[in-house]
């Protein structure tokens, strides 16, 4: 009778399939969290889009109205519409002729961006001073 030494046995030993399965498991673990950062930055990318489209509209509808024509005071008007749910707040005052209207965009829900704001400043009878400074 022969036996048979370990050297014509074939297949993989456990050993060796554990080593496998940690370095899989190691190099899975590192994709799924490069993942789940691009997916948090994608989210933020589209976020801050939408809050530079609403802030540009609300400063256009600011700036189209004849100046003086918005009460000294602040406003706020909550927008709870998707894709972009958030807060405008328009705040006017005018001094020695001169009205100066802040807008402030603070987005609300899940999206963790910080607020933005824009100052248009003008004298009654002429036009707005450019927000995007």
């Amino acid at each position: 009778m022969r036996h048979r030494g370990r050297s014509d046995r074939r297949g993989f030993t456990l050993i060796e399939l554990l080593i496998a399965i940690v370095i899989l498991g190691t190099i899975g673990v590192g994709l799924a969290r490069m993942m789940m950062i691009t997916s948090t930055r994608a989210t933020n990318s589209g976020a801050v889009s939408y809050r530079a489209a609403a802030l540009n509209a609300e400063v256009s509808r600011v700036t189209a109205l004849p100046a003086g024509s918005l009460t000294d005071g602040t406003t706020t008007r909550t927008v709870t519409a998707r894709p972009f749910p958030h807060t405008v707040t328009t705040a006017a005052s005018t001094a020695s002729g001169v009205q100066t209207v802040t807008i402030t965009i603070t987005p609300t829900g899940t999206r963790a961006i910080p607020a933005r704001s824009r100052t248009i400043t003008r004298a009654a009878g002429l036009a707005a001073t450019s927000p995007f400074k």
